[in-house]
């Protein structure tokens, strides 16, 4: 079969995962609060306030709450749009999103959601074929159909292509890297490898801040594959290119706020909320109104998200750290373990990832056993154990991968930076898997190595 075929039926296979999700996951609200709030800046822009923040009216702010309690995303043109509400100038969150929002709402005329995710699920069913090219380069066919295939199942990344945010965009910008990297990887990596590499990485900051320590982790691993001089180049292209990108963003927030901010603020409120993970003694919460209105009561006045809002949690995280290292340190470990391990991304398939589906309700509502769980919910129990299977499978796989051919271990390096840098980003700040979806993208590719060999013996 050619591969223009095996390609063609790839991205059938995807939009049959897709489309379903689609379909029955569109009005879900998953991390809808973030959503919601990145809509009425896209609204914002069209309507002539440029990148601005809303804070009010109570009309408005009602539209939080009211999709938590019906547990569905509400489109932002339900809801009113007063000429002089309040607004603050953004600076939470990146452009990028609210930016591509406003130009879909602009050619569709309506602020809907469903184009957005139209264009998501579209993109998504093209992801594995970047997979797929990548894996042929850099492995043969055999395993590049197999990375395919699994690019294609790969329930988690298709799951958050429904949602409207940023996050996604994310595992797009690491397909196209990886993508790159092997075709760089062939071609002894010339000079517009790197240049296309920094102008993916500038466009992908502007939708999420913590990508900007790929460049760096990404030419630091380029530097025993192609030597010191060729190593400078590299550099300046793929850290220089998303640095230039940077600085009309950062000269804004200098004219704005009146300092020099490279990309957003919530850090440090991400780090405390992240403490919240855990039982602790120092009164956080993994709540980010819950958070926000202690710290008022605290500081009255203290606006939301803004640099002062900032600075108030930099000085509480550094306390802990100062106070507690062996606080810090259990709960990096915990998340690490987690994270490579048992991350738990949400599927959307009904049933597995409601609370009320899950052995521990079952067991306090009924006092039957895991056995009586296990007779009652089949199907739910099987799709739940497939679920939390999947990422510590393609992680040992991987390793198994990285073991047998680790004569190619500078092959392996770049790609390698992938993985690490979600890792060295999310660990210290706060752990959701959908954090970690990017790099899986790398243990999926090598994974395909030892599959394709225990399917296809007769390796080419």
């Amino acid at each position: 079969m050619s591969r223009r075929r095996v390609a063609a039926l790839l991205f059938l296979l995807a939009l049959a995962v897709r489309l379903p999700m689609l379909g029955f996951l569109r009005r879900d609200y998953l991390t809808g609060g973030i959503t919601t709030s990145l809509g009425l800046v896209a609204r914002n822009l069209l309507e002539g306030r440029g990148l601005s923040e809303t804070t009010g009216p109570d009309e408005i702010l009602r539209l939080y709450d009211l999709q938590l309690s019906e547990g569905k995303l509400i489109d932002i043109e339900k809801f009113p749009d007063p000429p002089d509400q309040p607004t603050k100038p953004l600076i939470q969150r990146m452009p990028g999103y609210p930016a591509c929002l406003a130009a879909i709402w602009k050619i569709t005329g309506k602020y809907r959601y469903a184009p957005m995710q139209a264009v998501q699920i579209l993109l998504s069913s093209l992801l594995p074929l970047w997979i797929y090219a990548a894996a042929g380069r850099m492995f043969g066919e055999t395993p590049a159909r197999v990375a395919g295939v699994l690019a294609c199942l790969n329930i988690a990344e298709a799951r958050l292509a429904v949602v409207p945010l940023y996050d996604w965009w994310i595992l797009l910008v690491a397909a196209v890297v990886i993508a790159l990297l092997a075709k760089g990887a062939q071609e002894g990596f010339p000079s517009r490898i790197f240049a296309l590499l920094g102008i993916v990485l500038a466009a992908g900051v502007y939708f999420k801040s913590t990508l900007l320590a790929l460049p760096l982790m990404l030419a630091a691993s380029l530097l025993p594959v192609i030597g010191g001089r060729r190593a400078w180049q590299a550099f300046l292209l793929i850290v220089g290119i998303p640095a230039l990108a940077l600085l009309p963003w950062t000269i804004r927030n200098q004219r704005v706020f009146d300092r020099p901010i490279l990309t957003n603020t919530f850090l440090w409120p991400s780090i405390w909320e992240g403490f919240g993970e855990v039982p602790n003694a120092y009164g956080a919460f993994l709540d980010d109104r819950r958070t926000y209105l202690t710290a008022l009561a605290e500081r009255p006045g203290l606006r939301y998200g803004s640099p002062e809002y900032d600075d108030y949690f930099h000085a509480k995280v550094s306390a802990v750290i100062d106070q507690k290292p062996d606080f810090i340190a259990s709960l990096w470990l915990r998340r690490l373990w987690v994270g490579l391990l048992s991350p738990v991304n949400a599927w959307g398939i009904a049933g597995i990832d409601s609370p009320e589906s899950s052995y521990a309700v079952f067991h306090l509502q009924t006092g039957g056993s895991l056995r009586d769980y296990l007779l009652a919910h089949p199907g739910v129990s099987l799709l739940k154990v497939l679920q939390r299977l999947w990422d510590p499978t393609l992680l040992i796989l991987a390793l198994t991968a990285l073991i047998v051919e680790r004569r190619r271990w500078k092959e392996f390096l770049p790609l390698l930076s992938i993985p690490a840098t979600f890792l060295a980003v999310t660990i210290p700040i706060h752990l959701e898997g959908r954090y970690l979806l990017p790099g899986s993208l790398v243990w999926l590719l090598l994974a395909s190595l030892p599959l394709a060999a225990w399917l296809s013996p007769a390796r080419e």
